[in-house]
């Protein structure tokens, strides 16, 4: 038996009530993050919303099975990001995905003017439709390096993929965004 399951026999009262986390509490401190995933894989507000639910409905019926020794961020991250995926491939398949531009817009500014608060917001708009236009296999480790700030260990975690494999799909998708933001620029030249 290992010391943690040792001390969990010997003390299983205090054990529980020293690590443990609520559901509600985990909602609380991650619901706003797990949303943020769903939206920058999905692109829509409210399909964001449906998986942002769909991911909480799911770690609320599994609860009791999650490893609290386990950070329980990774855990939401990975039902998040898994759910933003199977309602964009639904959605895909039932018909073209639109974001619209207002849709995607950020809080700007305040010391900003208005014209370089409008700069700002095409220039966020433009990386959040590159990154929406990325493959899923390098959609989901960019949201979560670059917009959930997740270590690659972190994203390995929350995955299931290996850090070298991660890397190697980073690299590929900045390569892609890169290329992909160099087209619209032109369009828009």
């Amino acid at each position: 038996m290992t010391t943690h399951a040792s001390l969990a026999a010997l003390f299983p009262a205090a054990f529980v009530s020293a690590g443990r986390v609520t559901f509600a509490e985990a909602v609380r401190e991650h619901q706003d993050e797990v949303y943020g995933v769903a939206l920058r894989i999905l692109g829509d507000r409210d399909a964001a919303r449906e998986a942002a639910s769909a991911a909480f409905l799911k770690a609320y019926r599994s609860w009791e099975r999650y490893d609290q020794t386990r950070p329980v961020r990774h855990w939401l991250l990975r039902i998040a990001a898994n759910e933003a995926i199977t309602i964009g491939r639904a959605r895909t398949r039932e018909r073209a995905r639109t974001t619209s531009v207002d849709e995607a817009g950020g809080v700007p500014d305040p010391a900003q003017t208005p014209d370089q608060a409008l700069v700002a917001r095409e220039e966020r708009d433009r990386v959040r439709s590159a990154v929406a236009g990325l493959p899923e296999l390098y959609r989901v480790p960019v949201v979560l390096r670059y917009f959930s700030e997740l270590s690659l260990e972190e994203i390995a975690a929350v995955t299931g993929r290996p850090t070298a494999t991660l890397g190697v799909q980073l690299l590929r998708a900045r390569a892609l965004l890169r290329a992909s933001l160099e087209v619209r620029r032109d369009r828009s030249d």
